[in-house]
């Protein structure tokens, strides 16, 4: 079985409140250049595709050209909307589940869903994920990076782990709005360099934050390879061992965690990929495309599958196997 873990989610309510109305909790689309973009609080997301208002039928014929058997599917990053007041944001967090999981019912043998979470509040975002996994049958949520400045050691979300780790819900970050400001405002580099720095902070402060010591069962997945942070574990090791700080929360050397998380194939290049699998295990990584998005390759599986390194056994656990333990998502 082949599935895409990293494939995202554009609710049907935003389209209809956009044609209705022209926006939906503030979210907004404009036009530049010919194309259109959306705009979500921190984030201006595009340019539009066709895909991004994709009917579930046209999404399954497009999974069966590309040879894809299964997606997981979480909303697209510019919906967080943590920048929004609580009520408001439950709000938008209860419709995106809702939509998800109908997509789920929809075709269960085609779809696993992940929740959007109101995380700007770790005690609401943790009751939101309860009731996706206990009422909708969603198999946990999708995360920013950081939750509007907020690190992912900050103790008040930690309920979002407590209940993560109860309930075994496969938490998937993913980042939207980087640190940099106007340092990262040309070229693109808010993507391009922000995102996969955004992630590596991510990973570092689960792990020197002491958050994989206190709840040791996690289910962790760091989208973009996890950022840099399987090429700073030489640096953070060094820092663990010549001062003090790295040590506050945690008894051994950051590197030891990583193979205690999972990470996404999206590196861009076979090498990466490779070096990273040396690190973690191919036993830790999961396909990914960024559906429907540009800033993966347009046939997943093809694309990996061209890179040279990897025993049929390992393409088997990317492809899907790994995927198929860690969600557990029955056999078809």
């Amino acid at each position: 079985m082949r599935i895409d873990v990293h494939t995202h989610y554009i609710p049907q309510a935003f389209w209809q409140s956009i044609a209705a109305s022209g926006a939906w909790y503030g979210a907004t689309v404009s036009q530049a250049n010919g194309r259109e973009f959306v705009t979500s609080g921190p984030r201006r997301a595009g340019p539009v595709t066709a895909e991004w208002r994709f009917t579930a039928e046209e999404r399954i014929k497009q999974m069966d050209e590309l040879g894809i058997d299964m997606h997981v599917v979480s909303t697209g990053p510019m919906f967080f909307n943590y920048h929004l007041p609580v009520p408001e944001a439950q709000g938008t967090c209860r419709i995106i589940n809702e939509e998800i999981a109908a997509l789920v019912r929809f075709a269960p043998a085609r779809f696993v869903g992940l929740a959007a979470l109101p995380a700007q509040d770790g005690v609401a975002a943790a009751e939101e994920l309860h009731y996706a996994m206990t009422a909708l049958g969603l198999k946990g949520a999708e995360l920013n990076c950081n939750v509007m400045g907020k690190n992912w050691d900050d103790p008040t979300l930690l309920p979002i782990f407590e209940t993560a780790e109860r309930l075994g819900a496969f938490l998937f970050f993913h980042p939207n709005d980087p640190p940099g400001g106007d340092r990262l405002a040309k070229y693109y580099l808010g993507n391009l360099v922000g995102f996969p720095v955004d992630t590596t902070i991510a990973v570092a402060s689960v792990i020197m934050g002491g958050v994989l010591d206190r709840f040791s069962k996690l289910k962790l997945c760091f989208a973009h390879g996890g950022g840099y942070a399987c090429w700073a574990a030489g640096r953070w090791d060094h820092g663990y061992t010549v001062r003090p700080e790295p040590k506050v929360n945690i008894q051994r050397l950051p590197s030891t965690y990583l193979r205690g998380l999972f990470y996404d194939t999206l590196v861009h290049n076979h090498d990466t990929l490779r070096f990273l699998a040396d690190i973690v295990t191919p036993d830790n990584i999961f396909l990914a495309s960024d559906w429907p998005f540009d800033m993966g390759p347009a046939n997943p599986a093809e694309w990996f599958l061209a890179g040279a390194g990897f025993s049929p056994a390992e393409q088997a656990k990317i492809l899907g196997d790994n995927a198929q333990r860690v969600l557990e998502i029955p056999a078809r």
